[in-house]
């Protein structure tokens, strides 16, 4: 009989004979199959790793393979920036202004230099002879520059035969690269205008990504203005490789049109220096604008200085002269000084009267001496306001404004006799509405702006109460009253044009290097003066008989009728004066607005006698062909 087997569970202990059970078992089978799903999975994965792997190499190594193979010669070489053609500036005729002159610079590739001085292939007498320098000067900063950057300037503007030198030399981390200079065609005619170029600092390269150390920023003028139209595209030279080197080509900046006419703009500057030197002067200012749209058609501050000093590389001398001379050739006056505008505002004064109504063009006071005023707080003792000469008989308006009558216009404002007079708070309105103490937003870096004093801003600073003899200085233009002489050309050019206010502007448009237009800056009206048309002509017409009968007689024999106002203000606690001039001509349609400025005149009509020289040359028929 068949010896029979059991199997015995207890606390599910698995005997090893329970495994070669079948499935009739009460337990689950302890081995399963693998599922081919799972070797799906691993496959693809695996693959698919693979797959991404070949991809990346294969877009490294062979789509992007001139990318990357430039990115890795760059790693390992140094880069030197190479510096754009600045645009070039043009007047309105077309006739540049600035031109850029090539040149060749040296550069030491620190990484080389290290090598070759230690090998001692660097050849230094014969380089230092060919750099016009002696070895020790060489030497020193040779050193100094290793350590400190990988790519430095050893010499500029080489000479032709120095080129050749050190192309003979063959020395190895030295390299010649080309450069551009500025040079401004006539400098100092110029140079109020244009402003000037200087080496970037460290503010210049903290504020600016696109600036390298050694690259140079426009400073004042349009060059700053324009800075980033006028600067270009950096190209770019590796060096380091024996095998080749990438060179990246800079691109030209763009170029500006100015609203200047050169010719006009020279001769501005040449009548007012030869003015200011033939008695012994040095400060002054003039602007020309076309008062039907504001465009500037010449600028010149005195003193002035010559702008290529700054390309050349100022010499202590030259130094001296522009930033420790305490006459500030680098200020611009027209657009930067503050100053009183004298009986330059009786004009505006008298807009403000007839549209108030204080006067009419018939209101007339007798003579042109004095104003005598009680003192408010002691009526036994009186302030007398003199004109600034002794003048009789009847003046009205017309007659006030040609001879500059102070009495006439003090009484506009502050009253006296039987005319109220508009009193300071509408004075206020009125200079504020005609933008005295406003930018006007020229084109150019540095604008001011004047000052209109009130009752409040006296109170506030120096704890003093308003007076009637307050509102009479300003109403002549006097006191705290300030303006520049920007602002007082425009306002004369908006009295001329039939009251509106023009922003100035220099620059006309923007043209590519084939004069393409690429930007064009039209007219911008700021507003219209406060005042109705026929008061606006009433004063117009007042102000040719500044010409016909009054201060400025001298112009009568242009060959075109004007209109113009003449003005002197008393500065530096009356121990100053400074001369103003403003004229518009012709009469009829005015084509341009002058106003010039002669600080501290050793003699009268300085001034005038500039603008008359100019607006005989300027209405000349042979000097318009």
């Amino acid at each position: 009989m068949p010896k029979k087997y059991y199997i015995h569970t207890e606390d599910d202990v698995v005997t090893p004979e329970e495994t070669l059970l079948d499935d009739n078992s009460a337990f689950s089978n302890i081995e399963r199959p693998i599922r081919p799903t799972v070797f799906k999975i691993i496959f693809w994965g695996v693959a698919g790793v693979l797959g991404a792997i070949f991809l990346v190499s294969a877009n490294l190594s062979v789509v992007h393979y001139s990318y990357y193979s430039s990115l890795a010669f760059q790693n390992r070489s140094a880069s030197f920036s190479i510096p754009p053609a600045r645009g070039i500036i043009f007047d309105q005729n077309g006739w540049p202004l600035v031109k850029n002159v090539p040149q060749f610079d040296v550069v030491g590739v620190s990484k080389e230099l290290k090598i070759a001085l230690n090998d001692g292939m660097l050849k230094l007498d014969q380089l230092s002879v060919a750099l016009g320098m002696s070895v020790e000067v060489l030497v020193t900063k040779l050193n100094d520059e290793i350590q400190r950057v990988n790519i430095f300037s050893i010499a500029d503007n080489l000479q032709k035969d120095q080129i050749l030198a050190i192309q003979g030399l063959k020395v190895s981390g030295v390299y010649i690269i080309p450069d551009i200079q500025r040079v401004y065609i006539k400098g100092p005619e110029f140079s109020t205008v244009l402003g000037y170029i200087g080496k970037v600092n460290k503010d210049d390269l903290a504020n600016d990504s696109y600036y390298t150390a050694t690259d140079v920023v426009g400073r004042l003028g349009i060059e700053a203005q324009y800075e980033s139209t006028l600067r270009g595209e950096h190209g770019q030279i590796f060096f380091g490789d024996t095998t080749r080197t990438i060179n990246v080509e800079a691109k030209n900046g763009g170029n500006v049109v100015l609203n200047v006419d050169a010719d006009l703009q020279e001769h501005v500057y040449n009548e007012l220096r030869s003015v200011l030197v033939s008695v012994g002067l040095s400060r002054g200012a003039a602007i020309v604008q076309n008062p039907q749209t504001g465009a500037v058609l010449a600028m010149v501050s005195f003193p002035g200085f010559d702008n290529n000093v700054f390309s050349n590389g100022l010499s202590p001398a030259e130094y001296a002269s522009i930033f420790e001379n305490k006459a500030r050739p680098l200020f611009n006056r027209v657009v930067s000084g503050i100053y009183n505008p004298g009986s330059t505002i009786k004009p505006l004064m008298g807009l403000m009267g007839l549209e108030e109504r204080v006067i009419t063009p018939k209101t007339t006071i007798q003579d042109c001496v004095s104003i005598s005023i009680p003192n408010p707080f002691n009526p036994d003792e009186t302030y007398i306001f003199n004109n600034w000469r002794s003048d009789y008989g009847s003046f009205n308006l017309r007659r006030s404004i040609a001879n500059s009558c102070n009495v006439f216009f003090a009484t506009v404002g502050g009253g006296f006799g039987n005319i109220v007079g508009l009193g300071i708070n509408r004075m206020v309105q009125y200079f504020k509405t005609s933008f005295v103490d406003k930018i006007l937003g020229v084109d150019l870096p540095g604008e001011g702006h004047g000052f209109v004093p009130t009752p409040d801003w006296k109170k506030q600073t120096r704890g003093e109460s308003w007076y009637q003899g307050d509102t009479y200085n300003i109403s002549v233009g006097q006191g705290d009253l300030s303006v520049t002489p920007l602002w007082l050309n425009t306002y004369l050019s908006a009295v001329a044009n039939g009251g509106i206010m023009y922003q100035p502007r220099v620059a006309s448009r923007i043209v590519d290097n084939d004069k393409n237009t690429v930007q064009t800056f039209e007219s911008k009206s700021l507003g219209k003066l406060p005042f109705n048309d026929k008061n606006l002509a009433i004063v117009k017409d007042d102000m040719r008989e500044t010409i016909l009968s009054g201060t400025a007689t001298l112009l009568k024999d242009l060959p075109v009728t004007a209109g113009a106002k003449t003005g002197t203000t008393q500065v530096i606690n009356n121990q100053q004066i400074n001369s103003l001039f403003t004229v518009f001509a012709p009469f009829d349609h005015p084509e341009i607005a002058m106003t010039i400025l002669v600080e501290n005149p050793t003699e009268e009509g300085l001034a005038i006698r500039a603008a008359n020289n100019i607006l005989k040359w300027y209405f000349n028929p042979e000097n318009k062909k």
